[in-house]
């Protein structure tokens, strides 16, 4: 088959996705050719797809493609698919995209239920996956060890559970991300507790470091009404993010915000363990802190859980099954 792929036009970690993206289809057979919206308009997609006689456009995302291009999309003779991947945060506008793709893919159950009752008739749950040979366990040096480590943007849920643990605890905390400095500042300023920070943004590569350097990774996941959302609806996530299974990959022991979807791609207690709040995190933190033996097991059962399930190969290997039949 062959495909083009249109990029999200995202650059940081949307780059490694994209690049998983093709090499899994390249592994399962098929000839891919990438789109890259930052630099090419409708012209040049059309030139591709004259040349190319793609049976398949499979888009990224989503949320720059233009108009013109989406309206291109309806004309051709080739499928269209589309994987959402920043559902369901950006919903207002990617509930207008559907009608222009065949087939829809998203990262969020609760986002394939309002693609369906829409009246798309092809919508599919697609969570993100890893890589194993980029997030694999190795040794760390200090600078990257912790007792507790989160990684990602502070959002207003994040904040509360790191200023809960700075009150409550005295364990180590080392956060990663954009946007903490001014946090950092106050809480020094306020109650003398100092935590490590890399403020910025860490490529996948450095990220595995981290998660390899820490007795606990703090998952928590992006509230329904954060102010940067585009989601007027106020739709909950029921579904994991892809960190659950970097973290997972690296055989990092993680803790979680409990989601709904969490118990389809592991087993709770035995492969993964989740909260439902603040007062269930601080209980769950210290008993596996002191239960090293039992904190590493889980960890080791996640690591096999993703190299069995959960791996982009695994997510394009069954986006193509869905679509054989139709193709």
């Amino acid at each position: 088959m062959n495909i083009i792929f249109i990029t999200s036009g995202f650059k940081a970690v949307y780059y490694f996705f994209e690049q998983r993206v093709v090499k899994a289809f390249q592994n399962a057979g098929h000839y891919c050719e990438s789109f890259t919206l930052n630099n090419k308009g409708l012209n040049a997609l059309k030139l591709m797809e004259q040349s190319l006689q793609p049976d398949l456009i499979f888009a990224m995302a989503g949320l720059k493609i233009s108009v013109p291009i989406l309206e291109f999309l309806k004309e051709t003779k080739a499928k269209s698919a589309i994987w959402m991947t920043e559902d369901p945060y950006y919903m207002d506008w990617t509930l207008p995209l559907i009608p222009y793709f065949d087939y829809i893919f998203t990262i969020d159950q609760a986002a394939v239920e309002q693609y369906k009752r829409l009246g798309h008739p092809y919508v599919y749950h697609l969570p993100l996956g890893t890589d194993p040979e980029v997030f694999h366990s190795t040794l760390v040096s200090k600078e990257f060890t912790s007792d507790i480590c989160l990684v990602g943007v502070p959002y207003s849920n994040r904040i509360e559970l790191i200023e809960f643990l700075l009150k409550r605890t005295d364990y180590q905390i080392q956060i990663v991300g954009r946007g903490w400095s001014k946090h950092k500042y106050e809480w020094i300023k306020n109650s003398n507790r100092d935590l490590d920070l890399a403020n910025a943004w860490v490529k996948p590569e450095t990220v595995v470091n981290y998660y390899n350097g820490s007795k606990i990774i703090l998952n928590i996941h992006r509230p329904p009404d954060e102010k940067y959302n585009k989601n007027r609806m106020g739709i909950i996530a029921k579904s994991i993010n892809n960190r659950t299974f970097d973290a997972a990959s690296c055989e990092a022991f993680q803790l979680l915000d409990s989601k709904e979807d969490l118990v389809n791609h592991f087993e709770e207690g035995k492969e993964i363990v989740s909260f439902e709040d603040k007062h269930d995190l601080l209980e769950k933190i210290h008993y596996y802190i002191a239960h090293d033996e039992e904190r590493k097991q889980i960890a080791h059962n996640a690591r096999k859980r993703v190299l069995t399930s959960h791996t982009f190969q695994h997510r394009i290997d069954h986006l193509l099954m869905k679509l054989q039949s139709e193709i």
